[in-house]
């Protein structure tokens, strides 16, 4: 099932999270601007964090437990959330140059590059991917 975050979900998100140095805590979600979706079936497999940007989304994270990646739980997220927003434009991220998992699932799902960001991550470039919705 995927449905927005919810108060009692931070712990198990916030596992996900950690491997980013991230955490959502209640001031922090669900807000006009921030939001998460979170796949659960017993628990939380994944999560999909992102801002919501009058006419456009930003992914920040989507992020899968890693016994269950490569079924499919990124791509429902991101289809979930575009089904969400009928209004939207376009939806972007950036992702780590040395990310190519993720540069692939992206480019797999309608994504592409525009450019990349030098030093974004401080350590690494990051490369600036959008997805053009009604095209």
């Amino acid at each position: 099932m995927i449905r927005e975050i919810e108060e009692r979900d931070f712990i198990q998100v916030n596992e996900l999270l950690k491997n980013f140095n991230y955490e959502l805590n209640k001031k922090s979600y669900n807000n006009d601007f921030l939001k998460a979706l979170v796949y659960e079936d017993d628990f939380i497999k994944g999560i999909l964090v992102y801002q919501y940007l009058y006419d456009r989304l930003e992914i920040d994270y989507i992020i899968v437990d890693g016994n269950y990646r490569n079924m499919g739980i990124a791509t429902k997220l991101l289809n979930t959330l575009e089904k969400s927003y009928k209004n939207i434009d376009n939806i972007t991220l950036e992702v780590r140059e040395s990310n190519k998992s993720a540069i692939n699932f992206y480019l797999k799902n309608g994504f592409k590059e525009v450019t990349k960001r030098k030093n974004y991550y401080k350590d690494e470039d990051g490369i600036l991917m959008i997805k053009n919705l009604g095209e």
